[in-house]
């Protein structure tokens, strides 16, 4: 799914990818974004978060192509 994600962020501008590597999930960052599985995939547009579901974020992402 990373190469995929990669490879849509270099053909649109607009979108922003970022990588969080969690350690531990008891980390801070874990814990303040209350990330429980991996991958986690949230889509945001203009600041504000539109869905936490993965299948959403995957399905308007591949509307892109």
């Amino acid at each position: 799914m990373g190469p995929q994600l990669e490879a849509l962020a270099r053909q649109h501008p607009k979108i922003k990818l970022r990588r969080i590597d969690i350690a531990e999930w008891g980390s801070p960052v874990a814990r303040q974004c209350g990330i429980r599985s991996l991958p986690t995939i949230w889509l945001y547009e203009d600041g504000r978060l539109v869905t936490k579901d993965r299948d959403q974020v995957m399905t308007r992402l591949a509307a892109l192509r």
